[in-house]
């Protein structure tokens, strides 16, 4: 069973006010532990998802050293992006990075999949519904050839949207893009995602926001394999993939649709 610390929900819980101040006179103090409840049920699914279809776990640390993050080319592709940095150390800007050290060097087979959590911290600039400073994300990483990671990826993007829909919510997948990985310019480097769809999102409708994106589908080619020294059995560079889920935004996304009380109850529904 996940059990993701409910510490940094405030934020969130004073978004979900603002969307619907009725919740904060009936659930009173008790609504801060009721959404990281929600977001443990649905992150529960996501896991039992990845574990059903041979995920390894991999547990990841809740801070991260900046030179992980240099040698994952995070500078790179967000130069001047804020990290939400504290005495303790950084937080992790996505969960996946700390899992490429940990297969660097291993013999990989010809395919596999592992599985991650993790609370990750942007300084965003923009503001909104969804917008949050810390939050939690669920990653299913994918590595392989080149073939069997586009077509996990194509699987993926069907089992997920099958999910959402089941849970009552209405989402579209479009292409989109960051300058998440590559070389050249940003605005280059999102080109290229455009054109070679590497990047699709799963959005759907969160108050007055009409495309909250509440997961992502990525393919990055062989550009962490390059850097973390991800080889197959045959000695080539492994090609990856991610599927990367923002649980707060799945969570709001479902209180919208169906209320707090109904979600918690359809996020534990057997899938």
């Amino acid at each position: 069973m996940s059990t993701v610390s409910c510490e940094h929900f405030e934020e969130v819980a004073d978004q979900i006010v603002r969307l619907y101040p009725e919740l904060a006179a009936r659930e009173g103090g008790g609504l801060q532990a009721r959404v990281a409840a929600l977001v443990n049920r649905l992150d529960d699914q996501f896991l039992k998802m990845a574990i059903d279809a041979g995920a390894e776990e991999i547990a990841i640390a809740e801070y991260v050293e900046k030179s992980l993050l240099v040698q994952a080319g995070y500078f790179e592709s967000f130069p001047g992006e804020g990290l939400m940095e504290g005495a303790i150390g950084t937080r992790p800007p996505a969960a996946c990075y700390q899992c490429y050290p940990q297969l660097s060097g291993k013999v990989l087979g010809e395919s596999g999949l592992w599985t991650c959590v993790g609370t990750c911290g942007r300084n965003e600039r923009e503001t909104g519904v969804g917008r949050l400073r810390i939050f939690c994300m669920r990653e299913i990483i994918l590595l392989g050839s080149a073939a069997w990671v586009r077509e996990q990826r194509a699987r993926w993007l069907t089992t997920i949207a099958r999910f959402a829909r089941s849970l009552g919510l209405q989402v579209d997948l479009v292409p989109a893009s960051d300058p998440f990985f590559g070389t050249g310019d940003a605005h280059g480097r999102k080109l290229v995602q455009q054109l070679k769809e590497l990047k699709m999102e799963m959005r759907t409708r969160v108050g007055e926001s009409i495309g909250l994106a509440i997961a992502s589908f990525n393919l990055h080619e062989t550009f962490f394999a390059r850097r973390f020294q991800l080889r197959l059995r045959d000695g080539t560079d492994a090609y990856t993939g991610c599927v990367a889920f923002g649980l707060e935004r799945w969570a709001m996304a479902m209180i919208s649709k169906l209320g707090l009380a109904h979600a918690l109850t359809v996020a534990t529904e057997e899938l």
